[in-house]
């Protein structure tokens, strides 16, 4: 069990493991949109060959690296773009990449699951908190199925895992159904309602101000913890500004009460610094190591349980 109040902050790296694309993936995904059969769902949807199209041109020689930060410059193709990201989203959506003999070896959905299920069966997630800025719902179908299992019991399942706080502070792609019993199943297949269903409760940057529900709920979240464990974060400055508590340097005392940790893939050491002391603001330095997955973080840095 978490021993302290601890939230994890999730990027995309954090569901790469289980086959989702960082940020230059799903752009270059998107940018193939127009030749797929998704084109036609996304049509149905009111937005014609030629938006699509349009979008997507623009956004190939934006020079942008994310979709997400190129909508925040072209407010235009929002709505266009929600239904694009969806449609490209969704396939990856795939449990057998969550389950065994599929699942990752790096799978840390399984060493948290079984971090918080106890040996006498009780699931406690009363000390830890999410935030994600993903837009899949990987992590809460894997916790709900395998807590449905343990159980044998939908209803019970559901119920242990309210007791995980997950906030999706940039939407998601749809309930998760069961969950929500308006919601989508956890399943690749699409169609024009299943874009529509998901891009609905998609949050783009440029709508995800620091004033949205979700990322106050965050900040509350954030406010109240002893330890902050970034995961597959990319640490964007205007993202991490949102968050709220890296909005003025940290002091000695800050950072003996506040732990902040994690980890910080292909971040070379200058610009770490640069991001530790103007973007973290002197937060503590984080103890993840350039080149780990998430996994071999929480076995061999920073055990889960501690």
């Amino acid at each position: 069990m978490f021993s302290k109040p601890t939230v994890l902050i999730l990027g995309a790296g954090a569901s790469a493991p289980y086959g989702f694309p960082l940020a230059r993936g799903l752009r270059d995904l998107v940018c193939r949109l127009p030749n797929t059969a998704a084109a036609g769902a996304i049509a149905d949807l009111g937005y014609g060959p030629e938006e699509l199209r349009e979008f997507v041109q623009t956004l190939r020689y934006s020079g942008c690296t994310s979709v997400d930060w190129f909508l925040e410059d072209h407010p235009e193709f929002t709505e266009v773009g929600k239904a694009a990201i969806a449609a490209a989203l969704i396939p990856f959506e795939n449990p057998d990449r969550l389950f065994p003999p599929g699942a990752p070896t790096s799978h840390w959905y399984e060493l948290l699951l079984n971090t918080l299920y106890s040996s006498g069966g009780a699931f406690d997630g009363s000390s830890l908190s999410i935030v994600t800025f993903n837009y899949d719902r990987s992590l809460e179908h894997y916790l709900f199925r395998v807590l449905q299992t343990r159980s044998g019991a939908a209803d019970r399942a559901a119920e242990n895992l309210a007791r995980l706080e997950i906030v999706h502070v940039h939407g998601r792609l749809g309930g998760l159904y069961p969950l929500v019993s308006d919601g989508r199943p956890y399943l690749p297949q699409i169609s024009s309602d299943k874009i529509r269903t998901a891009a609905d409760q998609i949050i783009v940057v440029g709508e995800a101000s620091g004033k949205t529900v979700e990322f106050e709920r965050a900040r509350a979240l954030l406010f109240e913890a002893e330890r902050i464990i970034f995961l597959g974060f990319g640490f964007h400055p205007e993202s991490i500004r949102r968050l709220g508590v890296f909005e003025e340097p940290w002091n000695d005392e800050h950072c003996r009460r506040v732990q902040v940790q994690g980890t910080k893939f292909g971040v070379p050491p200058p610009a770490w610094e640069q991001i530790r002391s103007e973007v973290l603001m002197h937060a503590a330095p984080l103890r993840g190591v350039t080149g780990w997955t998430v996994d071999d973080y929480f076995t061999e840095v920073d055990p889960l349980n501690s």
